[in-house]
């Protein structure tokens, strides 16, 4: 019985994915753009057509309509290109763009994860920061006391001077040493990823999974709905439930009811028992850890493995978004204690990991100001490897600061794409650095999807935070400050050892870029905020 519901759960595997994309090109959203367009329409051509004497009206009340809604946005909070990128289509079609506005913004759904989201962070974060010594941080190391006093008071991450961290310049790298220490679990797994897809590496991983939870280990399996489509049927959710994974979907997509899609979970957390935890660009399927290549020759990844105290961080964010979607529990102190891990000693000589998390619903810019302060406190050099490079006039002035006060500014970047309109917006954005002194690589054995910042060879930031809006105010994101560790030097010599298979794209270079692309670029940097 159980051989043939397996079987089953495959198939259902692979035909879920199709059907979640009809759903999601069937409804919500583009549902209700179509509606509110076709209104839209149908009220020009009325007033056009029909009440033609009335029209002045209409164009008039229109003009008003929107200057008020102008209004209304230049005195909101947030950032201008936001509010740029919302401009236009309220001008072209003030009822589609303004009713719009006001539905995505307001969307019942995403305040209550709002408000359940709140209450977790007070619980968990609490004991976060109960059980660890910032003291210890800033005697031994006080000239990082200004980042490690940000991401405590504004996102109430600590600090650890007790952990250890080692540095994987490939998602097989990482993919392996995952594997390897699986096995050794002895009280939790927790697993949560962006995307996880079907193949030889789900398989793998499968396999222990399945092992451990017979030897009476808690698993547990949190994925993105929207990222993970090919396991976001609630046949396959139950299956994995039954054979002991414990399994939730984050944000399962409601038709009309929820019409942001936007904030997704974009981490990339793998938790074992608070001890051991990896984080990075990677994700659970053949091509991250190249098992296989459907589109690029290469995909280039990167990714750390933390020891000691600093998983605890992780932990906490794990349980705040599996207790987000599970609504029926309520945490307690004690149980969210119970699974943090607690070292016997200070490990020395392995300088200061601060482990943070971001998302949409807390007010700061967090991940974009670790990356801004990264840049900003350069002497020397800055060192970024990105996928996409989509960001604000803030921080396209930071990198422009750094290089005209003579810091080596390099950034590597994709030569191919795998979004299209991204990728265009990219390629402008690219033409701007490159004018004010910026040094930008296009990747040309694959497809580079590291995201990692080092400066100096004092600094250095490795997680899933790309340069890009999404990242930046959408998504749920994660990521590791690191100072003053060895480690270092080893993500500085993997750019350099990424830089050997990229081409330097100049202003010639630039101009080769087929004019269709450059131009899409120029149109679509006024949406970059939405894409």
């Amino acid at each position: 019985m159980r051989k043939k519901q397996k079987e089953k759960i495959d198939d259902i595997k692979l035909k879920s994915g199709r059907k979640a994309y009809i759903k999601l090109l069937s409804y919500s959203t583009l549902m209700l753009n179509c509606l509110l367009i076709l209104v839209q329409i149908s009220l020009f051509f009325i007033f056009t057509k029909y009440l033609e004497p009335y029209s002045k009206y209409f164009f008039g009340g229109s003009v008003a309509l929107s200057l008020v809604f102008l209004i209304y946005l230049v005195n909101c909070p947030g950032k201008n290109e936001f509010k740029i990128a919302w401009l236009l289509p309220v001008i072209v079609m003030p009822l589609w763009g303004i009713v719009l506005y006001f539905i995505t913004n307001e969307n019942s759904g995403a305040k209550y994860i709002s408000f359940r989201l709140k209450k977790l962070k007070k619980k968990t974060h609490k004991v976060l920061v109960e059980e660890t010594n910032q003291k210890k941080v800033k005697k031994l190391y006080p000239k990082t006391c200004d980042i490690a006093s940000y991401l405590l008071n504004k996102g109430n991450f600590p600090s650890y001077v007790d952990s250890s961290v080692k540095y994987f310049s490939s998602g097989e790298s990482v993919f392996k040493d995952i594997l390897e220490n699986v096995k050794k679990a002895e009280r939790f797994i927790f697993i949560e990823f962006f995307i996880i897809e079907p193949g030889k590496a789900w398989n793998e991983l499968f396999e222990i999974l399945k092992q451990k939870v017979k030897e009476g280990v808690d698993v547990r399996l949190l994925y993105d709905y929207l990222g993970s489509v090919q396991f976001s049927s609630k046949k396959v959710v139950n299956y994995l439930n039954e054979i002991g994974i414990k399994t939730q979907c984050f944000r399962p997509f409601i038709p009309v009811y929820d019409t942001s899609l936007n904030s997704r979970d974009h981490r990339k957390i793998f938790d074992i028992d608070s001890r051991i935890c990896y984080t990075g660009g990677f994700n659970i399927t053949d091509e991250y850890v190249n098992y296989e290549h459907p589109r690029f020759n290469y995909w280039k990844d990167s990714a750390i493995r933390i020891s000691g105290e600093a998983c605890n961080s992780f932990t906490a964010m794990f349980l705040q978004l599996w207790f987000v979607q599970n609504r029926k529990v309520e945490l307690g102190e004690a149980y969210i204690k119970s699974f943090f891990y607690k070292s016997k000693g200070v490990q020395e000589n392995n300088g200061v990991l601060i482990p943070y998390g971001d998302d949409s619903y807390n007010k700061e810019d967090l991940a974009e100001n670790v990356y801004y302060y990264l840049i900003s406190r350069a002497h020397t050099y800055v060192h970024i490897m990105t996928p996409y490079l989509v960001i604000d006039n803030t921080m396209l002035n930071a990198l422009y600061f750094a290089a005209n006060r003579g810091v080596e500014v390099s950034l590597i970047v994709p030569n191919k794409y795998d979004h299209f309109v991204t990728y265009c917006v990219g390629r402008r954005y690219i033409n701007l650095l490159i004018k004010n002194g910026v040094h930008v690589y296009g990747y040309q054995k694959g497809f580079v999807h590291a995201k990692s910042f080092v400066s100096d060879n004092k600094r250095a930031c490795v997680g899933s935070v790309n340069l890009d809006y999404r990242s930046f105010y959408h998504h749920f994101e994660c990521g590791t400050y690191i100072y003053s560790n060895t480690e270092i030097q080893k993500i500085e010599e993997d750019f350099q050892n990424t830089k050997k298979d990229c081409i330097e794209i100049t202003l010639d270079e630039y101009k080769k870029i087929p004019w269709i692309q450059r131009v899409i670029g120029y149109i679509f940097r006024v949406f970059a905020p939405l894409l």
